[in-house]
């Protein structure tokens, strides 16, 4: 924001107005000396300065009187645009405050996930190769005879465990890994479950955990930096569809307002942030291809929806 100018409080408020017209968003300063103008943004500054020199050589001309009944307009046109998405817009800082946010499906999923990871600590001590963590893997692993994991890759699928393809999504390393994909599955699986079918809803859940989980088993280190990549090892977590269901309301609420799918932009940089983050592996090894993956799909499958409804007719 940039000071352009000062003039007595009536004129400046004058001038505003018609700057408001022309698209040029200005606030008005009051001072000792009269009103600042200043402008908010800085490639309007040129013609907001052409503008206030034209202005002083006539303020009462016609067109910077008339100005007002028109800026009154624009304002009250913009108050309903922001209305409109204050409306459409996911607030995902207070959905966790509502728990009817969350849909049958959300809440069973978040029970499950709860539920075998709290089986797995009392149980089995948290043990990654534990029976229960074993039987729910993309593929099942065990220790060679020189201390490495190794696993039997397609073959368990092949021999009818088909549940492996969506299973690893329901598992979690860790208390903190839990926490926050749960927390974000109720926040973005609560939104989407409430404004779209449930049938569209469960088809997303599917798809997004059987591709990023088959992308992650296959191609395991393609969005890790090589200075990051560990070794090979069972991959855990909801993050790849939950990628899914952000890719999905993303597009949504992008290019279909009226699906109340859209995220704040905030919300939007800071998911596509972490998604560069995970990939130099900070925190401990992270399924980076299952996020890109997931985003993929979540992408695609809002674009075919969107066709299906008829939003780009």
């Amino acid at each position: 924001m940039r000071q352009i100018g000062s003039l007595p409080e009536e004129q400046a408020l004058r001038f505003a107005d018609y700057l408001l017209t022309l698209g040029i968003t200005s606030r008005i300063i009051g001072g000792a000396d009269g009103c600042a103008v200043w402008i908010h943004r800085e490639d309007q500054l040129d013609l907001a300065r052409d503008e206030l020199r034209q202005f002083q050589e006539n303020p009462n001309a016609p067109r910077y009187l008339d100005a007002r009944r028109e800026a009154e307009t624009v304002r009250r046109r913009r108050e309903k645009e922001e209305r409109d998405y204050q409306r459409r817009t996911v607030d995902l800082r207070n959905r966790l405050q509502n728990p009817a946010s969350m849909g049958p499906v959300t809440r069973g999923l978040v029970t499950l996930c709860v539920a075998l990871f709290l089986f797995n600590w009392l149980v089995y001590r948290g043990n990654s190769l534990s029976p229960l963590s074993n039987a729910l893997y993309f593929s099942e692993w065990s220790v060679t005879e020189d201390r490495q994991l190794a696993n039997r890759g397609l073959a368990p699928i092949a021999e009818g465990q088909i549940w492996r393809l969506v299973t690893p999504t329901l598992l979690h390393g860790n208390l903190i890994h839990l926490f926050f994909n749960m927390y974000m599955l109720v926040l973005l699986g609560g939104a989407v479950e409430r404004r779209r079918r449930m049938g569209e809803y469960v088809s997303l859940l599917l798809v997004a955990a059987v591709l990023s989980d088959m992308a992650q088993f296959f191609l395991p280190d393609l969005f890790t930096v090589p200075s990051a990549r560990g070794p090979n090892a069972p991959f855990v977590g909801m993050s790849g569809v939950l990628y899914a269901l952000f890719g999905y309301a993303w597009m949504r609420g992008k290019y279909d307002p009226d699906s109340g799918l859209q995220l704040h932009p905030q919300t939007v940089i800071l998911l596509l942030a972490w998604l560069v983050i995970c990939a130099f592996n900070l925190l401990g090894p992270i399924a980076n291809t299952a996020h890109v993956a997931g985003l993929i799909v979540g992408i695609g499958f809002a674009f075919a929806s969107m066709a299906r409804d008829g939003v780009f007719r």
